[in-house]
């Protein structure tokens, strides 16, 4: 297989404008992402130093390529091109949605954290970062291929979306809210919501819950909202009964 060095090849400039998002289309790296892209279904195409083995579509390319196409210093050695998938069908089960998280590293760690407490969907209102940039996709460990994503949904779409089909809100807050280690959750049919690292919850949607929950802490103002989300989604399991 004759092996692609130059970087300014048409094909690979218009892979590494993906890296500024792209409404179908993403990067992943690295073997373990690469492996779970194609079991997903999601992987169309892999560039790599060595003779990729799969199924999908190969390019054997320079290291340099890879460099390009990578937003990591040190990078594998492989970049799948992977194809966006609305899952339309996912399993029942609660849902997570993010209200304006805006570091990517939170938002993958909350994708993680939602697929191991059993949250079957996430959603993001306008202002989130992406789920599929790199820094998210890493932090998600590969969770965005087991997960039904919709992500930059208005305040209002969100809302009437989730009330739409029966789901009770359950907002985060510091104030005016309840511990939530005393919540009532008679089903696992309903929606947790985070907010802003700084800013929290618009108040907006503060008012449209059906109830707030704040986490007892001391000695700090306030916690990083991938461990509170990740605090907070297994508790809510614990209360529906589903924490395996």
């Amino acid at each position: 297989m004759e092996r692609l060095t130059s970087r300014n090849n048409p094909h690979i400039k218009e892979l590494s404008s993906l890296k500024k998002g792209d409404p179908s289309l993403f990067l992943v790296e690295g073997h373990h992402l690469v492996e779970m892209a194609s079991a997903s279904g999601s992987l169309l195409e892999v560039l790599s130093v060595e003779p990729y083995p799969g199924k999908e579509k190969s390019l054997l390319v320079s290291y340099e390529i890879i460099e390009k196409l990578s937003a990591s210093k040190t990078p594998e050695g492989i970049i799948g091109v992977c194809r966006k998938i609305e899952k339309e069908n996912a399993k029942d089960g609660p849902v997570l949605l993010l209200d304006r998280v805006q570091d990517p590293g939170n938002v993958g760690t909350l994708l993680r954290s939602a697929l191991a407490f059993g949250f079957s969907k996430v959603y993001s209102i306008e202002g989130t970062a992406s789920f599929y940039g790199s820094k998210a996709i890493a932090s998600s460990q590969g969770a965005i291929f087991s997960l039904a994503l919709k992500e930059g949904l208005k305040e209002e779409e969100a809302v009437a979306l989730l009330k739409s089909q029966g789901f009770r809100l359950i907002g985060s807050a510091l104030e005016n809210a309840e511990d939530f280690r005393a919540l009532s959750l008679p089903d696992d049919k309903y929606c947790l919501i985070l907010g802003n690292e700084g800013q929290g919850m618009s108040p907006s949607l503060l008012g449209k819950t059906d109830v707030n929950a704040y986490i007892p802490i001391s000695g700090i103002d306030s916690l990083n909202v991938g461990v509170a989300g990740g605090i907070l989604m297994e508790r809510l399991q614990e209360l529906a009964g589903k924490v395996i």
